[in-house]
C-alpha cells in the first residue's frame, strides 16, 4: 500500500466559523488543516509549519487575500494557492490570478462536494509538481556526470530546452 505524503492545508479567513467549517470538512477528508485569522498570522504559520496548500479569503482586516497570496507566492513558490471569497468584484479574480497565481477561485458560499473535489485535484497537481522537481534534479545530476565523461556543447543546449519544457504549463 502506497503511503501518501503529508497533506497540510492552511486556511486563512478572519471569520472563525469559516475556518471551523473548512477544518471539519477537510479534516474529515483526511487533510491536516491549520487556521489563521489574518494574512500576517498566516505568514507566521507558514514560517513554522510545512504546508502544501493555502486557501485564503480576500476581505480581511490588514492584509487582503490577494496581498497575502502574493507574499506566499514569493516566499513559498511551491505552495499551491486558492482564493475563497464572497467578493463579487471581477477585479479580485483577475488580481488573484495575476498577482497570487491562484490555482482556483472559489465563491462563498461554497459547495462542500465541489470544494473537496478541488482540493483533491490540487493535491494531485502538488504531487505532479514535486515529481517534476525530483526528475529535474535527477536529470541535472546525470547531466553533470555526463559532462565529466564527455562534454558536448549541443547536449547542453538540448538539456536546457528539456528543462524548460518540464515547467511549461
Amino acid at each position: 500500500m502506497k503511503v501518501l505524503p503529508p497533506r497540510t492545508i492552511l486556511v486563512v479567513d478572519d471569520e472563525d466559523q469559516v475556518r471551523s467549517a473548512l477544518s471539519r470538512l477537510l479534516g474529515a477528508a483526511g487533510y491536516t488543516v491549520l487556521g489563521a485569522g489574518t494574512g500576517e498570522e498566516g505568514l507566521q504559520t507558514l514560517a513554522t509549519h510545512p504546508v502544501q496548500l493555502v486557501i485564503s479569503d480576500q476581505n480581511m482586516p490588514g492584509m487582503s487575500g490577494v496581498e497575502f497570496l502574493k507574499y506566499v507566492r514569493g516566499l513559498h513558490p511551491h505552495i499551491l494557492r486558492m482564493m475563497l471569497t464572497a467578493d463579487q468584484n471581477p477585479d479580485t479574480v483577475v488580481r488573484s490570478i495575476n498577482e497570487g497565481e491562484v490555482y482556483r477561485f472559489i465563491r462563498k458560499p461554497w459547495d462542500n462536494t465541489s470544494l473537496r473535489t478541488m482540493v483533491h485535484f490540487a493535491f494531485e497537481v502538488i504531487l505532479l509538481e514535486e515529481e517534476n522537481r525530483q526528475l529535474l534534479a535527477i536529470v541535472r545530476r546525470q547531466r553533470a556526470e555526463l559532462r565529466q565523461v564527455r562534454p558536448t556543447p549541443d547536449a547542453e543546449a538540448e538539456m536546457v530546452l528539456a528543462e524548460a519544457e518540464l515547467f511549461e504549463r
